[in-house]
């Protein structure tokens, strides 16, 4: 059933893969805390298969089956919202085109865009590295890649909500998200703030070592991070807050921390424009090797 004028929803792209099981289920969750509608969404991917010989293919044609094969995933994705999650308003759309330009479409009326680790590859493509990346950088909402432990794959539901932040730079749309997840998860914020000592790396390479003064320049830091999150903590009293400063590159700081998180936020505009925590090194690192759903925010274009 496709919509187009719906209440900003929750979109979650589906390809009946356990990868995208668990993004619905994570997806789903999400709608029932926030009272959002759900819209599941299945793309028959034509270009990728667009010169499948058809001889080869004994009585269904190859596209029926796929179309056929979404169908199914759709009604699998729709039952499994409907028994762990009754009150949740669930729609759902199949098409076909090209699964990254098609989800970007459909972002643009999304709250947050919801998509698993990893696809089949043979029905939506939800492929982590082309369609997550191409998400967080052209779509038109927030976007959460949904991703569980290495060793078992198990999506975690207890621990803090992980703030990537920076002094300077990072999106007020970052750390809003991560204070209202918090919030609604009834869980703790660790604000994780990790910063080069740049005096200190030029002191050591040239042997620059007189007049730099790295404590105050930590101070400024710490003052800075504080300055920022201090509105949020106002509009927020119910989340306690948790300030890490740490020295060191933010993408494998916020890896290691991340161990103990339900959920990572990190800033983004998109369109290739960082802010905050950089966007192609640390987005890209821990879409690809968090042990926890990250959820990748943005200011969005409406």
């Amino acid at each position: 059933m496709t919509k187009t004028h719906l209440d900003p929803y929750i979109l979650v792209g589906v390809d009946g893969s356990a990868a995208a099981n668990k993004a619905v289920r994570w997806a789903a969750a999400e709608a029932d805390r926030r009272s959002k509608t759900l819209l599941i969404a299945n793309i028959t991917d034509v270009v990728g298969f667009g010169h499948v010989p058809e001889a080869t293919l004994p009585g269904t044609s190859f596209f029926e089956r796929v179309d056929s094969a979404g169908r199914d995933a759709l009604s699998a994705a729709e039952q499994r919202v409907a028994k762990h999650f009754p009150s949740v308003r669930t729609t759902t759309i199949q098409t076909s085109g090209a699964p990254v330009a098609e989800l970007i479409r459909l972002s643009g009326d999304a709250y947050l865009t919801v998509v698993g680790a990893s696809g089949s590859g043979g029905v939506s493509s939800l492929l982590l590295g082309s369609v997550a990346m191409a998400l967080v950088t052209d779509g038109h909402s927030p976007v959460a890649v949904i991703r569980g432990s290495e060793n078992d794959g198990i999506v975690p539901t207890s621990g803090p909500v992980l703030l990537g932040v920076d002094a300077g730079r990072t999106s007020e749309s970052a750390i809003a998200w991560a204070f209202d997840e918090a919030s609604h998860r009834n869980t703790d914020l660790v604000a994780l703030h990790a910063w080069t000592a740049y005096l200190d790396v030029y002191a050591h390479v040239y042997g620059l070592t007189a007049g730099v003064d790295l404590d105050a320049e930590a101070e400024g830091e710490k003052a800075a991070v504080a300055e920022r999150l201090a509105g949020w903590q106002e509009k927020y009293p119910d989340v306690a807050v948790t300030n890490i400063l740490r020295t060191g590159k933010p993408g494998p700081t916020l890896l290691a921390d991340s161990a103990n998180a339900q959920l990572v936020v990190v800033g983004s505009r998109g369109h290739g424009d960082a802010t905050g925590v950089l966007f192609g090194s640390v987005s890209r690192a821990l879409i690809h090797h968090a042990p926890c759903p990250v959820l990748v925010a943005r200011n969005r274009d409406h």
